[in-house]
């Protein structure tokens, strides 16, 4: 069924194709501009949509600028938010939006990044320009930003899962490609993420080297420890051995179970949501059912972030129950130079 529906979407696929490789051809002609601004930017994107783990190598990437001293700001899309324009969702020192007016992946990272700046704009040019004149960052993370060109950046880091490169490249609709491989030819360091050793990695470079000569970084998605939604930390070893139901609405739904598994729990059900999803009463509700029969629910960072916009009703439904965000970092297999020089090289641009 699947099969039969993609080869009947191929020809929209093929027509969005064309769509892409003229806008990607303009701006390489300077038909359509590309706006510098005054910092470094680094772009974080994906040729694909959804759950390759753009997100946490954000916040990887703007931990270590910050530990080198800088200061950073974050841009986002901030996709499937009720606002519009340009929201400020932390200052640096505290968070200023609801995760309803940034999304839910610009919450996340607020949450996390003490110290960051993290905004939300539609249109990446004025987004950064206002962050520029209201906080005056010394560097701009994009969060999937490989395919915004309005704005020029300094460096463009593409995320390819490891996983990815065994399965068909058909373009949207009929696949989940927003550009063909061959957009890698504009890539600075190419990460192949969900590495589970480097094994996975050497084939996906493979792959990929036929479509770009840019470096490439294997990175793993590993956790590192878990969140009560709304309370304390708790440590890994003390979820080994639980029963647990999960609940997710992500792009990867496989990769959370993965590295759940690796955790050491037992699972008894997973409830997977399309990505961004917003929970319904009633499907929090079909969760807390479940979870009777289990010690914990797990659920994501991302997907906590959006739970805690709706306080009222994740305590209403899951009174007594214990429901913990699993903390996922990535960690750098192989290529940790690659990612040393290339920051450091922005800054020696800036310079000169």
């Amino acid at each position: 069924m699947v099969k039969t529906l993609r080869l009947a979407l191929l020809p929209f696929s093929m027509l969005f194709g064309s769509v892409v490789l003229l806008r990607n051809w303009l701006f390489e002609i300077g038909v359509l501009p590309a706006r510098r601004v005054a910092v470094p930017v680094i772009s974080v994107g994906a040729l694909s949509v959804g759950g390759v783990g753009k997100t946490p190598l954000v916040e990887y990437l703007a931990r270590r600028l910050q530990g080198d001293g800088r200061k950073v700001a974050v841009l986002s899309r901030g996709y499937k938010r009720k606002s519009k324009g340009y929201v400020v969702v932390s200052n640096g020192r505290q968070r200023c939006a609801e995760v309803w007016d940034s999304g839910d992946e610009p919450a996340q990272l607020a949450e996390k990044l003490g110290g960051v700046v993290v905004a939300a704009d539609e249109q990446r040019v004025r987004g950064a320009e206002r962050l520029l004149r209201d906080f005056s960052p010394d560097v701009i993370v994009l969060d999937d930003g490989f395919q915004h060109r309005y704005l020029a950046r300094d460096l463009d880091v593409v995320v390819v899962a490891a996983n990815e490169v065994r399965r068909p490249a058909f373009l949207l609709p009929a696949g989940d490609r927003r550009e063909p491989y061959g957009s890698l030819r504009r890539a600075d360091v190419v990460i192949v993420s969900r590495c589970r050793n480097q094994h996975d990695f050497e084939i996906a470079r493979r792959t990929l080297q036929r479509h770009t000569n840019a470096p490439m970084v294997a990175v793993r998605t590993a956790a590192i420890q878990a969140k009560r939604v709304g309370g304390e930390i708790a440590a890994l070893d003390e979820l080994r051995g639980k029963k647990a139901v999960l609940l997710s609405g992500i792009g990867s739904p496989d990769g959370f179970e993965d590295t759940v598994r690796d955790v050491g729990v037992a699972l008894v059900h997973h409830f997977r949501f399309a990505d961004h999803h917003e929970f319904t009463e009633q499907e929090l509700q079909g969760v807390a059912q479940m979870a009777r029969e289990a010690e914990l629910i797990l659920t994501t960072e991302k997907d906590a972030a959006r739970m805690l916009g709706h306080a009222a009703l994740f305590q209403r439904v899951f009174s007594g129950q214990a429901v913990y965000a699993v903390e996922v970092r990535p960690e750098v297999l192989v290529g940790e130079e690659i990612i040393t020089s290339n920051l450091a090289g922005l800054f020696v641009q800036s310079r000169s």
